[in-house]
């Protein structure tokens, strides 16, 4: 029984560190008056994720294109036009 509970300790994970929240708001360029919205994410929400939030947020559809831009590289979905 002593051998059960060694090999039990070895297959222990470790703790995964705990993620931190971030608040962001998300503003509409170029709307008068200003609409925006403010949201909680998780430090390791990915951008796909993060891009579902805003829709949700906005009580959009996600039926148009969008394009993040970060340190002036675009992530986004591959948008084939000539197709």
């Amino acid at each position: 029984m002593a051998t059960k509970l060694k090999s039990a300790r070895k297959r222990k994970a470790r703790p995964k560190p705990p993620t931190k929240i971030y608040q962001i708001k998300i503003t509409l360029a170029d709307s008068k008056p200003s609409i925006w919205r403010r949201v909680a994410v998780s430090s390791d929400i990915t951008l796909a994720e993060l891009h579902h939030v805003i829709q949700r947020a906005m009580g959009w559809w996600d039926c148009h294109l969008h394009e993040f831009k970060i340190a002036g590289r675009s992530y986004g979905p591959n948008y084939d036009f000539e197709s």
